[in-house]
């Protein structure tokens, strides 16, 4: 009988938050032919947003001897998870998911051939800032609004690489529920619009920043669909579920053939456009024909 293969799954957010990404994670491993607890042994740690607490969850799974460890929800596990495995006692290999340059922050040596033992998927959403922040303008050309600001959680490279990224807009910083609320309170005095972050922790707040911009009347934009979904405005950016589903791949295929070559780190290829007309409506916006035109998908009023 064939011993079972080990996957560590470190996250730094909570399993509730991230249950549809993490279903489709298992979904791409089953693709490949691995089933959790029949023939792969699937260990998780999740940080609850103490990313302090990464590089220990880290190395838990690497004492646990996994074959492969998968490392989610931002650059912090990326970074825990490679250095934990510089210290296995045997060869470990890591998938990431995250919205960072790979290269820039020094995982990788090449997208398309990465050497070592560290390759996964990236979901670009720092590099797509610009597109997602042009959108917006657009969207609230004739609506009044003073300014857009982006909303970025401090002290993080995804942080550092969205404010290069603003293209000269203002900066806003929030790390904590109070700085978020803060931040909301303020944009409805100054009559400005928001561009939320595509860091981890604005991920797992979605409901609570849909809250916001609702009670204040603030217009949001986000990068990922489900806070549309959850009643947010609009959004612009890949495919979460799909992102974490390619990782379950490459980790499946990894688990399947240890000496296998890295694969090449995944790109995006397509960028999802949503729009949600009932809450434009409610926040007195006429959507420009062209915004509407270009959108993937719109939710029409109920």
């Amino acid at each position: 009988m064939a011993t079972m293969k080990k996957l560590g799954f470190l996250n730094s957010a909570t399993a509730k938050e991230l249950a549809d990404p993490v279903e489709a994670f298992h979904g791409g491993m089953k693709q490949v032919g691995f089933v959790k607890d029949q023939n792969v042994k699937v260990t998780d740690q999740w940080a609850e947003h103490d990313l302090g607490r990464l590089p220990d969850l880290a190395r838990k799974l690497v004492e646990a001897e996994v074959d492969v460890l998968a490392a989610t929800g931002g650059i912090a596990s990326a970074q825990a998870a490679v250095e934990a495995a510089k210290g296995a006692a045997k060869p470990i290999r890591v998938v990431f998911v995250g919205g960072f340059d790979p290269v820039k922050a020094k995982l990788v040596d090449d997208l398309d051939r990465p050497t070592g033992n560290v390759t996964g998927v990236t979901t670009s959403t720092t590099e797509s800032l610009p597109d997602r922040l042009q959108l917006a303008k657009e969207l609230l050309h004739d609506a009044g609004i003073e300014s857009i600001a982006v909303l970025i959680k401090p002290n993080t490279l995804v942080g550092q690489l969205e404010k290069a990224n603003a293209s000269g807009a203002l900066v806003l910083e929030a790390s904590t529920e109070e700085q978020l609320k803060a931040a909301f309170t303020e944009a409805k005095k100054a009559r400005r619009a928001i561009l939320i972050g595509a860091d981890a922790f604005f991920t797992s707040k979605r409901a609570q920043i849909v809250a916001l911009a609702k009670e204040h009347g603030v217009p949001a934009i986000y990068p990922f669909r489900e806070y549309v979904y959850a009643g947010g405005l609009m959004s612009y950016g890949p495919s979460l579920p799909n992102a974490y589903r390619q990782a379950g791949v490459y980790a499946g295929r990894i688990l399947g053939d240890a000496t296998c070559p890295n694969p090449p780190v995944l790109r995006p290829t397509s960028f999802e456009h949503v729009l949600n007309l009932e809450t434009a409506n409610a926040l007195n916006l006429k959507v420009p024909h062209g915004v509407l035109a270009r959108a993937t998908r719109v939710i029409f009023p109920r």
